[in-house]
C-alpha cells in the first residue's frame, strides 16, 4: 500500500504531468507507477526504494548517493520530508541548484514529521512558500524558488568527533539524518565494552551508520578485513571517511538487509535498526537474525545489542540454538551467538 505522503502527492498527479521532476526519498516505489504520465526521476538516499524504483520504472531514471549533482536541472523537485530536520536543510541546499528558473520546489510529509516547517526551511530560497494541499494527516507545501543559493559542497555539512571507546580513540564522521550524529548511542557503546577480541578474516558490521563499530574492530585487529553495510548512502559515505581517518581496512557496502552481502563472516556486529522514517519497524532485524547464520563461517560468533523490550531472544534461539547474556542494563542487552 502507498505510503500517505505517496497518496497525497497522487491526489495531485495533474502538478507532475508536465515538465521534469525529480523525487526525492519517495517511501514507496509505486509512485512511480502511478505518477507515470510525467517525466519522473528518483534521487534515492535509501538503497532498499532505490532497488524497487529501479525493478519497476529503469535504472537509468533513478540516483542512489548522499547527494545530486547539481548540474542537472527539473523543472520541479518533490522532497519527502525526513525525520531530521537538518537532513531536509542539506537537501534543499543540494537541490535548489538543480531547478530551472522558476522551477517549483515541494515539500511533502506527515503532520508529526516536521513538514510544518516547510515555510520557514524554504525562506532563504524562496519569498512565499503555499499549502498547497494536505489529506491523511499529511500536508503538501510548494514555493517558486527566487532567491539565489550558495554554492552546495556535501563536505561543508560534515562533522568529525573524536570519540573514546573502551581506550579506543576513533575520528568518527557525521551528516544530518545518520544515526547517533555527533556522538556515541550508549547501546552501541555498551556492545564494544564486551569485544575485547576481533577473529581475523572478514568480520560484518551491519548496519554500520557512521561506522564506530567497523572502525573500533578493525582498531583491535589490523588485519582483519571489516566490511561495513547499510541501507543510507549518508551513513555508508561517513563510514568510508571514518575507515580512512582510522587507516582501517574497510569496504562499505550498500544493502537491503544482508541481500548483496555474498561472502561468509568470522564474526558478526550489530546494533540493528528497528525504526524505519517515524515508524517503528521490526522486520529488517527480525529478517536479520533469520537469515545472518547462513552468512557466517562455521564457529563464527553473532554480537548483538538491542533494546531491553525487544522479543529477539526467541528468535535467536531459533537461529542459533543458544543464546548468551553478555551484558544486561535497564535499558539494553547485549547477546552472543555461535553458528
Amino acid at each position: 500500500m502507498l505510503s500517505a505522503p505517496s497518496q497525497l502527492l497522487i491526489r495531485n498527479a495533474e502538478r507532475f504531468a508536465q515538465g521534469r521532476w525529480l523525487l526525492v526519498n519517495p517511501e514507496d516505489a509505486q509512485v512511480f507507477r502511478e505518477l507515470g504520465q510525467g517525466t519522473l526521476f528518483g534521487f534515492h538516499q535509501y538503497f532498499d526504494i532505490y532497488q524497487q524504483a529501479c525493478q519497476s520504472t529503469g535504472e537509468q531514471q533513478h540516483h542512489f548517493g548522499p547527494d545530486y549533482p547539481c548540474e542537472a536541472k527539473f523543472d520541479g523537485i518533490v522532497i519527502y520530508m525526513p525525520k531530521a530536520k537538518e537532513q531536509a536543510q542539506m537537501l534543499i541546499a543540494n537541490l535548489a541548484h538543480c531547478l530551472v528558473p522558476g522551477g517549483q520546489m515541494l515539500l511533502v510529509g506527515d503532520n508529526k514529521g516536521g513538514v510544518k516547517s516547510a515555510p520557514k526551511l524554504l525562506a532563504d530560497y524562496a519569498e512565499h512558500c503555499n499549502k498547497l494541499d494536505s489529506a491523511r494527516h499529511c500536508a503538501l507545501f510548494g514555493a517558486i524558488l527566487d532567491k539565489p543559493a550558495k554554492a552546495f559542497s556535501l563536505k561543508q555539512w560534515l562533522k568529525k568527533t573524536e570519540l573514546m571507546v573502551a581506550n579506543q580513540s576513533l575520528t568518527i564522521s557525521f551528516l544530518p539524518g545518520v544515526f547517533s550524529q555527533g556522538s556515541l548511542d550508549p547501546a552501541t557503546r555498551l556492545l564494544l565494552e564486551q569485544v575485547t577480541k576481533v577473529p581475523g578474516g572478514q568480520v560484518l558490521d551491519f548496519g554500520c551508520g557512521a561506522g564506530v563499530i567497523g572502525c573500533y574492530l578493525g582498531k583491535l585487529n589490523s588485519d582483519t578485513k571489516v566490511v561495513m553495510s547499510d541501507v543510507s548512502a549518508l551513513a555508508l559515505y561517513c563510514a568510508k571517511l571514518s575507515a580512512e581517518d582510522n587507516g582501517i581496512q574497510a569496504e562499505v557496502v550498500a544493502s537491503h538487509g544482508l541481500n548483496e552481502l555474498k561472502r561468509p563472516f568470522s564474526a558478526v556486529y550489530t546494533n540493528p535498526p528497528f525504526h524505519t522514517g517515524l515508524q517503528t519497524d521490526y522486520q529488517v532485524s527480525e529478517d536479520f537474525i533469520r537469515q545472518v547464520p547462513a552468512k557466517m563461517s562455521p564457529n563464527a560468533r553473532l554480537y548483538m545489542v538491542a533494546n531491553s523490550f525487544l522479543k529477539y531472544p526467541p528468535l535467536l534461539e531459533k537461529s542459533f540454538g543458544k543464546v548468551q547474556w553478555l551484558a544486561d542494563t535497564p535499558k539494553f542487552r547485549v547477546y552472543g551467538c555461535q553458528r
